[in-house]
């Protein structure tokens, strides 16, 4: 759909109000290819729902999350969509979040981490109001606050972070979105300290307090996102501890279902630890995508648990 059609299309559905279009958050399901996120999680999100108290956005009735497109880059080559990198210097990846209309109807958007925002959590940065009986978003403390600034990507008088933009051009060669959603994109520096290694990173949405937001279960709620896997790492979480000679081996979940896996070592990990996954070494990939395969499949011939933590971040759950 080019700017004119999107225009018109916008014209017709909302013609007193095609400059607000918070609609366009909550009522549009219908992007084939692009909406069965929360499907593939399982109930692997769940624990990430309940510490944060933030939940999927509710699509007619039913919990939904959008694919968010990536990269992390490999140390020293090139990205392989060089057109996503939109600040100066290094650049060692990007996401674009599916997205609505950003413009008039939202407050604040930020990047929600499954492991990295958990410090955000306990530092009184991840602010959360609920009230599913109001047809209109609850009325934050402080309007525009909340969040930790490094993860805000878009405020409340639309502007973008540094390292943000909002309604980013599609990727070239990609699928675009076939209903009234776009792309928020972000950059990675090398200073940043998320994304954390294999953890789901989501993309939170604050509704301006007066717009209708359809049947949310959370202001802000969660859109889209996806597992933010390297070209080395991914994590998982135990689920048993299998006796073997020798030392145990563990069924664990990564994203939707259960797989056996061995550890690296003689580290002993205990149900309900989160751990690190060691991918295939070296790999040949010129950088991880969120299209690959590995991001579909667990290899456990060659995968295994490694007893490595990033950022100074323990990301056990208990």
């Amino acid at each position: 759909m080019n700017g004119q059609d999107t225009l018109e299309r916008l014209e017709e559905l909302f013609p007193s109000r095609n400059e607000t279009l918070e609609a366009t958050w909550w009522l549009f399901r219908d992007e084939p290819g692009m909406d069965d996120i929360y499907e593939q999680a399982g109930d692997s999100l769940e624990e990430m729902f309940k510490a944060f108290e933030m939940y999927p956005v509710n699509v007619d009735g039913d919990r939904v999350l959008y694919l968010a497109r990536f990269e992390i880059g490999k140390y020293g080559e090139d990205l392989q969509f060089p057109e996503a990198k939109i600040v100066a210097g290094d650049v060692l990846g990007f996401v674009d979040f599916l997205a609505g209309f950003p413009i008039e109807c939202i407050e604040m958007i930020m990047m929600v981490g499954e492991v990295s925002s958990k410090d955000d959590k306990e530092a009184g940065k991840l602010a959360v109001y609920h009230d599913e009986d109001s047809p209109v978003p609850p009325i934050p403390d402080e309007l525009f606050e909340g969040y930790e600034e490094a993860k805000i990507l878009v405020n409340y008088i639309y502007l973008d972070s540094d390292n943000a933009e909002s309604m980013a051009d599609n990727l070239e060669g990609q699928p675009e979105p076939e209903g009234l959603h776009w792309w928020v994109r972000v950059n990675f520096k090398g200073d940043d300290k998320f994304p954390y290694p294999g953890e789901f990173l989501a993309l939170g949405v604050r509704l301006m307090p007066g717009m209708v937001w359809g049947e949310q279960e959370s202001s802000p709620f969660l859109f889209s996102g996806n597992w933010m896997d390297t070209l080395y790492y991914s994590n998982a979480m135990i689920l048993e501890v299998i006796e073997k000679e020798g030392y145990p081996a563990y069924k664990v979940r990564w994203r939707g279902k259960e797989v056996e896996a061995m550890p690296t070592d003689f580290a002993e990990y205990k149900v309900g630890d989160r751990v690190s996954i060691l991918k295939e070494i070296p790999s040949k990939k010129q950088s991880q995508l969120w299209k690959d395969e590995d991001m579909k499949e667990f290899d456990k011939e060659k995968w295994a648990i490694a007893p490595f933590s990033f950022y100074g971040v323990e990301p056990d759950e208990e």
